[in-house]
């Protein structure tokens, strides 16, 4: 591809472009805290309490004041510390874990390791109407034997909004229980934002929302424990040993920062834009099914080809620069269709042609238009 070229970008749940000014505060941190935090010396502890003070700064734009922050290289290591850490660390108390049948594969991954080698009983529950898990779901789902729950705030295929508020107020019922939320597709995202502060354990992203790739967070109630899976030096609360990030850490509260300012006013914008989308999709029902269930979360559109192959639409949307995806980018590539739509009780023909949309409020009505007469002709000339 020419630099030149314009491309349209429809695959934000997968990675966003990084702000400049996010890329501005990386550097400039980079140069003038450039100490390792972990030294004693005047550099170091400058540059550990710049560290401190920033893992404060996320915890009150998030509202988590009984909560700690574990910086992480992104969100399959923080749902891979939360699941695996807390499973081995409370297995004294039981061994009965409850996950949904489409969260993340770092997620599912995670829960099968426990299945697999450690003995771990898990329940995978499946979404109810709408694509949704429902508290009611998870209070079926427990017994005298179950330690931790975790489910996701925003699924990312189809986009469906779960019952969090919900399910934590049920688990103060469970004090045994522990809490994990994956919220890497809802922070900055949603219309009315969820409260996470009856939540244990919550995994964020940075290059969800325009921060850099490589930059995630496990924020933890400060009074529960986890088993450490690295071994080391003892930094992040002997959490997550190994040198502090700390241009990453900063970098990332700037992203965040502009994602929950912006929050109301980025949804109304890409709402405008889903809405050309969904009309066009309700309007040819012969051609596509939607998987997104009503109320739709504008940032995430899925629906799926009915008499052509999704993968073949999706590349040649390519060749047409316009980038959207089939499954999650993360999905792995032994697996045929999306998991995720087969959890909804659709056809393994509907599964197995899915097309995602994922919208940005960089994204423009009139790309969206472009995207529409174009993914129109293609479905038309592929024989």
């Amino acid at each position: 591809m020419k630099l030149n070229e314009q491309i349209i970008y429809f695959d934000n749940a997968s990675t966003t472009r990084v702000y400049p000014c996010v890329l501005d505060i990386y550097r400039s941190i980079h140069e003038e805290y450039f100490a390792n935090p972990s030294s004693i010396h005047k550099e170091g502890q400058k540059a550990l309490y710049l560290f401190n003070k920033t893992k404060d700064n996320i915890l009150s734009l998030l509202k988590m004041k009984d909560h700690q922050l574990i910086m992480t290289s992104g969100a399959t290591e923080a749902n891979n510390l939360a699941i695996k850490g807390i499973a081995l660390r409370y297995k004294n108390r039981g061994n009965h874990l409850i996950t949904s049948i489409y969260e993340h594969p770092s997620v599912l991954e995670a829960f099968k390791q426990l299945e697999d080698q450690f003995g771990f009983k898990v329940t995978y529950l499946s979404p109810a109407d709408r694509g949704v898990i429902t508290a009611n779901s998870v209070k079926e789902a427990i017994t005298d034997q179950t330690i931790l729950v975790s489910v996701m705030a925003v699924n990312n295929e189809i986009g469906s909004i779960n019952e969090i508020e919900k399910i934590a107020s049920l688990l103060k019922g469970y004090p045994k229980i522990i809490f994990h939320v994956d919220a890497c597709q809802a922070i900055g995202k949603l219309e009315k934002e969820i409260s996470y502060n009856d939540v244990d354990l919550i995994t964020v992203s940075a290059h969800k929302i325009h921060g850099l790739v490589g930059s995630g967070a496990l924020i933890k109630r400060k009074r529960i424990e986890l088993l450490p899976l690295n071994s080391g030096g003892g930094q992040e609360y002997n959490y997550r040993s190994g040198t502090e990030d700390l241009a990453n850490l900063c970098a990332f509260y700037e992203a965040l920062k502009l994602a929950l300012e912006k929050e109301k006013e980025n949804y109304q914008k890409v709402s405008s834009i889903s809405k050309i989308l969904i009309n066009y999709l309700q309007d040819n029902k012969y051609k596509y099914e939607l998987n997104s269930f009503n109320p739709i979360n504008p940032y995430i559109i899925n629906f799926s080809t009915l008499n052509k192959k999704g993968s073949v639409v999706v590349e040649a949307l390519s060749n047409h620069n316009i980038m959207v995806s089939s499954v999650s980018a993360c999905h792995s590539s032994k697996e045929k269709g999306s998991y995720v739509v087969k959890s909804l009780n659709k056809s393994d023909k509907v599964a197995n042609n899915t097309i995602r949309v994922s919208l940005d409020a960089s994204n423009t009505i009139e790309e969206m238009n472009i995207f529409i007469s174009t993914i129109d002709k293609i479905i038309g000339e592929i024989r």
